[in-house]
């Protein structure tokens, strides 16, 4: 008879526990909208009424490539799509990894670069954003 009631109670304890599972499974992709006095935000007492806020324009920077040869053929063929700023934020690479950086993004993508930019490009990138030549 023990034995019974130890089993009932096994079984309803396990059966608790994969039943507040499966609910906690449905309640994860409820994204009902909350209560609205919960998302409301008083303003600061001492806001005038005719008070302007403004962030003003997001500052665009721009970043400077390393002169070196090559550096003109990057600003003419890779930032056709996209800006310098994808170069100079990329980790340092090897030169080797540069190339088929460069090589990708014609084969790939389907950049319009002639083989002797392509080389030019691969040259500077090289010799210019490796992890021998970046300042760190």
């Amino acid at each position: 008879m023990r034995a019974k009631q130890f089993y009932f109670a096994a079984v309803a304890a396990l059966s608790l526990f994969a039943a507040s599972g499966l609910y906690a499974d449905f309640r994860a992709g409820d994204y009902s909208k909350p209560e609205s006095e919960l998302m409301h935000q008083l303003l600061p007492v001492n806001a005038s009424t005719d008070s302007v806020y403004d962030a003003g324009q997001y500052p665009i920077y721009y970043p400077e490539l390393a002169p070196g040869d090559g550096k003109d053929d990057v600003e003419n063929h890779c930032e056709l799509c996209h800006s310098p700023r994808y170069i100079t934020m990329q980790p340092s690479m090897p030169a080797q990894a540069w190339a088929d950086e460069v090589n990708k993004m014609r084969k790939t993508f389907g950049a319009p670069i002639p083989d002797d930019a392509a080389q030019r490009i691969i040259a500077y990138l090289g010799s210019h954003y490796t992890p021998e030549t970046r300042k760190r």
